[in-house]
């Protein structure tokens, strides 16, 4: 644990060095002044009262020092805490800024967000309200083992013995209450997703009469959590008996031990020596046995902190991609695959499979498949979302492995289906393309896009809010706005899956004129399954379980009776009834 903070406190880390050094010294002179205390008292029993001038004032200045270290190291714990909170966000934040975008899943964000609002939290008070308690409870046993072992070295000896066994007890109770957390904490982050996820779905539950299903859903992730709350109280409190029972155990041996010695040492009447025996050895055992129990008290709060530390390290250890050194000369704005194999998981089954495709620079490819068929990871591959777990992604003839994030960035643009707006302005949004683009140039892409019109209607225009996520626009609306941020940004490569599905058919084919006018300027990469499209590609490439089974043009594709000539078919097919030429031409005649 120590070693964690030292590494996320960074260059701040002097300061906790400090800090534990101080504390250090702090928990040494209560622990000598508990042995003045001791020699205090035995020159009282022994009636040697001019001798304890000198113990009286070391005892005094031990308690005056005792308490001014005690305010040090209390302000020194919380600028240490505060330190400790933000250097560990900060760290997690620029961490977490390198991770792959396919490790922010629901899940995952979820666990993220309590560990960033909650969990550093716990793990920042440590300075300020743990460790202190816990290092003065640590060293008054050993400085008190000392006494005894002078006093009543046989007690001294079970005092000594007593350490280790308090230590395994403690790391028993802690792994029973470590594994009720986990379950807690995992059940916390996905009880937190439902609840984000029951109020954003909704429109969706209505319009399916399903809200007795999304109530069911929350419930049930609810009620786990409440099993899983009750089942982290009932380990947490066996394991703070359980270090309770073992203190009262080492308390009721010590104090069976110094009878037992003192009773073989008396002649039938308390003498003095006796009754200093039993007064200084149950000062020391209560002494002793205090620190311990300050030690247990501690111990679920450390415990639920260290967990939170495991987060963070669990995240931290997670391998960044790396990243080239210095840009890269690129050839072109071509795309290539070459032998890639991808899984999500290492021991998972394979997306793609020993895929290799050209896309030559200047030209539009459409990538058509079935569900699930490794359209979209290809996308996500060449924006290098993901890294391949075989083979090579190329841009203009280069790995992008060997491409700097900035580099690589500058040449891509991406639409997809599920666009978010941010809670600002339309110019606020489609800036983010071009963060110095002016409201001219945004005005010339909206109009590219069809949304020039609607901006003039709106009292605000382009300063408009959209609220969070876009609410107070309509999808087809959020969609244009989302494809003209990738338009403004002029990259060389735009990859676009399913840009025109939440659009009508008028917008798709303003969308489609536009794709049709980038032929030529912009390498484009189209996954869609509107014929459309498809059909004004240079290149058709088709993916079934993930390995390309087509590929050729349009005309190509349609002669040779494959995939693709089918989905024609089948397309064309749904598309309703055929009309007769004769009653086509008189229904065209009748609204004339």
């Amino acid at each position: 644990m120590l070693k964690t903070l030292s590494q996320l406190l960074g260059d701040d880390v002097s300061i906790f060095h400090r800090y534990l050094g101080v504390a250090l010294v702090y928990g040494l002179i209560c622990g000598l002044s508990v042995l003045v205390l001791g020699l205090i008292l035995s020159q009282l029993i022994l009636g040697n009262i001019q001798q304890i001038g000198l113990w009286l004032s070391l005892l005094f200045a031990g308690m005056v020092l005792c308490w001014c270290l005690r305010r040090v190291v209390e302000e020194m714990g919380i600028k240490v805490g505060i330190a400790l909170l933000e250097r560990a966000r900060l760290s997690l934040g620029q961490h977490v800024a390198s991770l792959p975008v396919g490790w922010f899943n629901p899940q995952n964000t979820a666990k993220f967000n309590h560990l960033v609002t909650q969990g550093m939290m716990s793990v920042a008070q440590l300075p300020a309200h743990v460790f202190t308690p816990l290092i003065t409870g640590g060293i008054i046993p050993l400085v008190i083992i000392v006494g005894l072992l002078f006093l009543y070295g046989i007690l001294g000896l079970i005092a000594l013995l007593a350490i280790p066994l308090m230590v395994g007890m403690f790391w028993l109770s802690s792994r029973i209450a470590k594994y009720a957390d986990e379950t807690y904490q995992q059940r916390f982050a996905e009880t937190s997703q439902r609840i984000v996820e029951f109020a954003q779905a909704q429109s969706v539950f209505r319009a399916f009469n399903a809200e007795g299903n999304s109530q069911r859903f929350l419930d049930q992730a609810i009620n786990q959590q409440r099993q899983a709350s009750f089942k982290l109280i009932i380990l947490s409190s066996l394991s703070s008996v359980l270090n309770t029972w073992a203190i009262q155990a080492i308390f009721a041996l010590l104090i069976l031990a110094m009878f037992i010695l003192v009773n073989q040492q008396m002649t039938g009447h308390l003498l003095s020596q006796d009754m200093l025996s039993i007064a200084v050895s149950l000062l020391f055992i209560s002494r002793f046995i205090d620190a311990l129990l300050e030690v247990a008290s501690y111990s679920e709060v450390l415990r639920s902190a260290d967990s939170q530390l495991q987060e963070m390290r669990d995240i931290l250890n997670i391998q960044v991609f790396t990243e080239g050194k210095k840009p890269q000369q690129l050839v072109d704005a071509s795309i290539e695959f070459k032998n890639v194999d991808f899984q999500y998981t290492h021991d998972g089954q394979n997306i793609l499979q020993d895929v290799s495709l050209f896309i030559p620079s200047g030209t539009m490819t459409a990538l058509i498949g079935a569900s699930g068929s490794g359209k979209t990871t290809l996308a996500k591959l060449i924006a290098r979302f993901f890294d391949a777990n075989q083979g090579q992604v190329l841009i203009g003839g280069v790995d992008v492995k060997q491409l700097p994030y900035q580099q690589l960035s500058q040449q891509i643009s991406q639409i997809f289906q599920d666009n978010y707006l941010f809670a600002g302005t339309i110019a606020e949004n489609i800036r983010i393309g071009q963060p110095h683009a002016t409201d001219a140039e945004i005005l010339q892409v909206a109009e590219k896009v069809g949304i020039s019109e609607m901006i003039a209607r709106l009292p605000e225009g382009l300063e408009t809010k959209t609220g969070e996520g876009g609410a107070r626009l309509s999808g087809g609306e959020r969609q244009r706005i989302a494809i003209a941020r990738a338009l403004i940004k002029d990259a060389p490569i735009l990859l676009v899956d399913e840009a025109t599905a939440a659009l009508d058919a008028e917008n798709q084919a303003i969308i489609a004129e536009v794709l049709n006018r980038l032929r030529g300027e912009k390498t484009i990469l189209v996954i869609a399954h509107q014929l459309s499209t498809i059909a004004a590609a240079d290149q058709i490439v088709v993916l079934d379980n993930g390995q390309v089974i087509e590929q050729g043009t349009p005309l190509q594709l349609c002669l040779s009776g494959g995939y693709y000539a089918k989905y024609l078919k089948q397309s064309q097919s749904v598309k309703g009834w055929k009309i007769r030429k004769e009653i086509q031409a008189e229904a065209i005649s009748k609204c004339l």
